[in-house]
């Protein structure tokens, strides 16, 4: 029978076996097609993104100097104040102000403190500190914010002592002073600097700075620092296909870079032409697709302000047989299924039921929220057979959009983990918790007291009050509002409503509270 069977249908077969390895051909170039899409979006992205960096570093130097010439106008009939509490600190003639925690003037120059117009100028530069705290806020990424005279002196945000910074005339060697002066800058145009190594100990940066003259008069510049580790953060962040990207600058200096030099460290200045083929460097600017170059795909573009470039480098092997390997499973499957088709004559319907769910959720290790109703089912059940009581709390952060705003995404996510730790530390093993999605935990606790339940969370919010996260060397704190069902109800789901209702009275009256409901 079997025999008579292939003998019919040999013609049917190499038809079938040809319709399948054609439709395989589409499916390639479909799959690649797909891929080299995803490679330009992702390579844009990064690109608006650096752009959008760009232009708020841009842009809050352009409003530093407005600021500064309103007040640098006016300097000659500003009555020196809190100049006047500025002290020599050594022999040399360095001199600190110190006494301003927010901002530090330093300086040098033996005769200084006893030159009026100095001291007048001092004192319309430490009227900028407000301005400066309020770029910093808008903008996490700098470093550091200071106005530097040409008269040898910096005003500088935020806050160093002068006893870890001490100011030296060789800072005027570096390039952010280099770059504004009438000699270098005769224009007195905003400037990207190439890279230099930080006085002060934060590593290799570029500064964005733009001079600053008053009646045509040079008097120093207003510049924003931004370490490296900035463009080499968001050049990882973003591409989550991996491939190799830079951003360099006219000088070929790398200012960001992912995956492309082995062994990295920022202590050390690479050049592109070092690790890219100069043949990949000198390509045109991409417009709508992606450029084909020694077996790679290569998008280029240009930031113009910045006179920074980025490349984006996918291998055309691994796109080609990522692409490959997908047709090939498709094959394989229509293969499987002609096979069944020509050997049975007819399908067999095939069931898979997962029978081991993930228990935990991703991000913070927390069980998840299908996990959790399993087991406090059963812990409800035991309560009301046993006519004993339960503790419901909802919990999430307070305003986490404003965490996520001012700080990011990341410090978000590990604000979420910090639940978990804290609640980790705090119940006891036996208790029950999960992440029932975003900022809200959900826990179960049996065999607890009405007060012991209000007092152990009451502990926990203080603990949430006092904690500090650090991400990229920024403090941040947050609160937590609890909301307790305690007693028991015809249903987990009642208690669970209860607990949310709670959890809303607490956040109604202020946040950062324990409310408990009896049921």
């Amino acid at each position: 029978m079997q025999t008579k069977w292939i003998g019919m249908d040999n013609k049917k077969l190499f038809i079938a076996v040809f319709i399948i390895v054609l439709l395989n051909m589409m499916f390639f170039l479909e799959f690649n097609r797909m891929q080299m899409k995803e490679i330009f979006r992702t390579a844009n992205d990064i690109v608006l993104n650096i752009k959008n960096r760009v232009h708020t570093s841009i842009k809050a130097v352009e409003c530093l100097h407005v600021a500064a010439q309103q007040v640098f106008d006016k300097k000659d009939t500003i009555k020196p104040e809190e100049a006047l509490h500025v002290r020599y600190i050594d022999q040399n003639g360095s001199y600190a102000l110190d006494t301003n925690k927010e901002v530090n003037l330093l300086g040098f120059g033996k005769n200084a403190l006893s030159n009026r117009k100095l001291l007048q100028e001092m004192e319309a530069a430490l009227q900028l500190t407000p301005f400066f705290q309020l770029v910093a806020e808008q903008n996490k990424n700098f470093a550091w914010i200071y106005y530097y005279s040409k008269n040898h002196f910096t005003l500088l945000y935020p806050y160093i002592s002068s006893s870890d910074f001490h100011f030296t005339p060789r800072i005027e060697k570096k390039l952010f002073y280099h770059y504004s002066i009438p000699e270098c800058n005769p224009q007195k145009k905003l400037f990207f600097t190439p890279l230099y190594m930080d006085a002060i100990g934060k590593g290799l940066m570029v500064t964005v700075g733009k001079p600053l003259y008053c009646h045509n008069e040079f008097l120093g510049t207003i510049d924003v620092d931004i370490t490296l580790n900035n463009f080499d953060n968001l050049l990882s962040r973003l591409d989550y296909l991996n491939n190799q990207s830079a951003i360099y600058n006219e000088k070929n200096q790398i200012v960001g870079s992912n995956n492309i030099i082995k062994n990295f460290s920022r202590s050390k200045i690479y050049k592109i032409d070092s690790f890219v083929n100069s043949s990949l460097l000198h390509l045109k600017e991409t417009s709508n697709t992606l450029q084909y170059k020694d077996s790679r795909y290569i998008f280029v573009k240009t930031l113009p302000h910045a006179h920074f470039k980025f490349i984006y480098i996918a291998e055309a092997h691994v796109i080609w047989l990522k692409s490959l390997l997908y047709t090939f499973v498709i094959f394989l499957f229509m293969l499987s299924s002609l096979y069944l088709i020509f050997l049975y004559q007819k399908s067999k319907d095939i069931n898979y039921k997962l029978k081991l769910q993930a228990i935990q959720d991703y991000m913070t290790g927390a069980y998840n929220r299908r996990y959790f109703f399993e087991v406090a089912r059963a812990i409800f059940s035991k309560a009301l057979r046993k006519h004993t009581k339960l503790a419901v709390i909802m919990m999430d952060i307070d305003d986490f959009k404003t965490v996520n705003d001012t700080y990011g995404h990341d410090a978000g996510d590990l604000a979420i983990i910090e639940v978990k730790k804290i609640l980790e530390k705090n119940l006891r093993k036996y208790d029950l918790f999960a992440r029932f999605g975003g900022e809200e935990f959900c826990a179960v606790l049996d065999d607890i007291s009405k007060e012991d339940v209000v007092r152990l969370f009451e502990k926990i919010r203080k603990d949430f009050e006092s904690n500090i996260i650090t991400y990229n060397n920024m403090k941040i704190k947050y609160t937590v509002s609890f909301g307790i069902a305690y007693g028991m109800a015809d249903s987990l789901e009642k208690l669970i409503k209860v607990a949310d209702e709670a959890l809303y009275e607490s956040k109604k009256n202020g946040k950062n509270r324990v409310t408990i409901y009896e049921v």
